[in-house]
């Protein structure tokens, strides 16, 4: 009974083995591997000059004044400094002093709106997210098979529902560090608009990251060229029904992923710029479509994958 204990476990360390093996070939960068890379560092590139050459607020904005050109933060301030200077015949503050805090106030505000709008909601949600996420999660299968390595792949002791699920979670680790580490470099160095954003919409980045590599890893699995599969839903799918009045835009991953975004960002005045067009879901509805399309996703990519033939593989 002893010496059958290391053969009962053999599937288990099989398992483990295809995880870690799939975990460096997913090192060994690919072609939309070095795209997402060099989409990461143009974005980056953008954002640093955005912030250190107009910055993400209308403090920076300039206007003529009598003596010259003036930005409108340096007025708010020099304002305010000349008033606080003037002698105050009643205690506590006065209307003027009130007024310009609160414009003050407003402009930083406007900085982390303008931030959410631009780069949260527009260009990493709408582009970067789901092109980052193809990036890794097609090539699980999708290099294997375009290597002509899935019939080794698919001879070994494993049952093909766990090879499924073993490549699925050797993309995890490629595709979290790749979607959260680039929004979090992005986000610092936007500045203080940048932290808050990364402090309040990091959880959206997790859960939605997850939903698209379940459908990204279904499509490696259903077609032989899965990175143009995949891109052509994004730019088709993802893109065009977002921008599309109505329910038909709940079909699609990102606009659950924006629901999030409002829910955690309302407190802070991100809302949808038109209720009656956009028609968002609460926060937590959307957290449980995005979970649950990720568990329907991976059970029905494992009935498939248990299911298909490959018969081009090797062709």
């Amino acid at each position: 009974m002893t010496a059958a204990s290391p053969a009962e476990a053999s599937p288990i360390r099989a398992w483990f083995y295809l995880i870690g093996l799939s975990l460096r070939r997913q090192a060994r960068a690919r072609q939309m591997v070095w795209i997402a890379l060099g989409l990461l560092v143009a974005a980056a590139a953008l954002v640093s000059v955005i912030t250190h050459g107009f910055g993400w607020t209308y403090r920076r904005n300039n206007f003529r004044t009598i003596g010259g050109r003036q930005t409108v933060g340096d007025w708010v301030d020099q304002t305010q400094a000349v008033l606080l200077a003037l002698p105050r015949t009643a205690p506590g503050g006065s209307p003027d002093l009130a007024v310009l805090a609160a414009v003050g106030a407003y402009l930083d505000r406007m900085a982390f709106l303008i931030f959410c709008n631009f780069l949260v909601l527009g260009l990493f949600l709408a582009f970067l997210l789901p092109v980052w996420s193809l990036a890794f999660a097609t090539e699980a299968l999708g290099g294997e098979r375009e290597s002509n390595s899935l019939v080794w792949l698919l001879s070994r002791p494993l049952p093909r529902p766990a090879v499924y699920l073993g490549k699925f979670v050797a993309v995890l680790p490629w595709s979290l560090a790749l979607n959260v580490g680039g929004f979090a470099l992005l986000c610092l160095l936007a500045g203080p608009p940048g932290r808050q954003a990364l402090r309040l919409f990091w959880p959206m980045v997790v859960w939605t990251t997850l939903a698209f590599c379940s459908l990204f890893h279904l499509i490696g699995a259903l077609f032989r060229r899965p990175a143009i599969v995949a891109s052509v839903y994004v730019f088709f799918l993802e893109i065009i029904l977002n921008l599309m009045p109505g329910y038909v835009k709940r079909i699609s991953i990102s606009f659950y992923a924006r629901c999030l975004v409002y829910d955690a960002g309302a407190p802070y005045g991100v809302r949808p710029p038109n209720r009656e067009v956009f028609l968002p879901v609460t926060g937590p509805t959307a957290l449980a479509v995005l979970i649950g399309a990720t568990l329907v996703l991976l059970a029905v990519g494992t009935v498939l994958f248990s299911r298909k033939q490959f018969t081009d593989v090797g062709a």
